[in-house]
């Protein structure tokens, strides 16, 4: 199921998927963001291990078995736009790796990606619960 989830979240509809997204993993002790195009994701053959790929080299791998639950969150930041993101958690429902759509330099392209978003919020519900 994740991996349709991931992969949804990438291809989109028409044509237009997230796209331009800060990957973010941190833990108690620090931070790393990433800037990409989420266009290029990479499976194991178990399934249980996804990279994200990026041309430059950078890539992220997240180990899909120990996610546990998955939240897609919709709301307005502080500067009162909105704001997107899905948030995978572990067994204790601590964040281990998060997806943020950033704001597109392509403007035609931030409707699409919100209707997806909305989408997929409406298809899988705003928690989603992984079994392991």
């Amino acid at each position: 199921m994740l991996r349709q989830m991931l992969e949804e979240c990438q291809k989109g509809t028409k044509g237009v998927g997230f796209n331009e997204v800060v990957l973010m993993v941190s833990n108690t002790a620090g931070t790393a963001e990433v800037y990409m195009m989420m266009d290029d994701l990479r499976f194991t053959e178990k399934e249980d291990i996804v990279t994200f790929m990026d041309p430059d080299g950078t890539h992220l791998h997240l180990n899909l078995d120990l996610v546990r639950e998955v939240e897609f969150i919709h709301q307005m930041n502080e500067r009162d736009l909105p704001s997107y993101s899905v948030w995978f958690k572990d067994e204790e429902r601590e964040t281990v790796f998060r997806i943020y759509l950033r704001k597109s330099d392509d403007d035609e392209t931030n409707q699409p990606r919100h209707d997806l978003f909305m989408h997929l919020l409406e298809k899988y519900g705003k928690t989603v619960q992984v079994n392991g």
